[in-house]
């Protein structure tokens, strides 16, 4: 198996947990703003939510929405009812939940990002791309927004729309995590990997418990053709996030590299459990 064509980055993962943030906001709210059977009914969610619940969350948020229709809030309530049924595996109901949250209040940046993540779970790339140019539009500083922005460029392979995103987060703020993570994905890709590998480990210095950047310097590793270094940051990586899929994918490329295939197979079964997608497994060992 060839490891040293040009990669297509894995650390390209969108994936929000901070969308049940918004719940807070409106379990905060005073007294006076909702009724009491609504109130009820969202902190009835809210530890449906906390138990990991989504079957008795959604129920609750749907009763709250029925409850009072015309409740100024009721945005704020799709989007973790959109949020809710997408940890739940309902990809098409959450879809149409934030779609009708942004019908309700087109310019939320909070429903706009959290269809965007969606959209990029379910590969629908362009899509998201379009999600984070609408959030830029809104607000042309969000850091966020540009960072994934730049990061679907990078999967479409337009490496100049790319680094324009990355250099504006890095310009708002030179010492952002993100915008150098970007530049250390864009640097990989274009197969600069000693570069990339270097602007891993600065940001790995300030940020030594973040599983995300052993990912992205251990692909680099392997690329590079450096397998025991690569093997060294999918170890951290497993032992920071023992439950992303995307960390044994890693991994059973590095033993496919070494023609070491029942151990790369046994990762690659470990990710499927995980999520990883069963037919992608497949093509990786079939490229052997």
């Amino acid at each position: 198996m060839n490891v040293t064509s040009k990669p297509v980055p894995l650390l390209y993962k969108i994936w929000d947990m901070k969308n049940f943030l918004v719940l807070v906001c409106v379990v905060g709210l005073p007294f006076y703003v909702l009724s009491q059977s609504y109130y009820q009914w969202v902190e009835r969610a809210d530890s449906c939510i906390k138990a990991k619940d989504w079957a008795g969350a959604e129920s609750a948020l749907v009763s709250a929405l029925r409850t009072e229709p015309a409740n100024g809030q009721n945005s704020l309530l799709m989007s973790n009812l959109g949020t809710v049924q997408r940890y739940a595996g309902n990809y098409e109901a959450a879809l149409r939940s934030y779609t009708n949250g942004l019908l309700m209040t087109p310019h939320s940046v909070t429903l706009l990002r959290n269809r965007a993540a969606l959209f990029s779970e379910i590969d629908s790339i362009d899509r998201a791309y379009q999600d984070y140019s609408q959030i830029l539009l809104i607000d042309d500083t969000d850091e966020d927004a540009l960072y994934h922005r730049g990061l679907i460029a990078l999967e479409r392979g337009d490496t100049i729309s790319s680094r324009a995103d990355f250099e504006r987060i890095l310009k708002l703020n030179p010492a952002s995590a993100n915008g150098r993570i970007g530049f250390a994905s864009l640097l990989k890709v274009m197969g600069y990997y000693p570069e990339a590998i270097e602007v891993y480990s600065q940001v790995i210095r300030v940020n030594p418990e973040k599983e995300i950047l052993y990912v992205g310097r251990a692909e680099a590793y392997l690329f590079a053709g450096q397998y025991a270094k690569a093997d060294k940051d999918i170890e951290k990586a497993i032992e920071l996030a023992p439950d992303d899929p995307v960390v044994y994918v890693l991994r059973a490329l590095g033993k496919l590299a070494r023609y070491e295939r029942e151990s790369a197979k046994a990762d690659l079964k470990r990710a499927v459990e995980l999520g990883y997608d069963s037919k992608e497994a497949e093509r990786l060992l079939e490229e052997e």
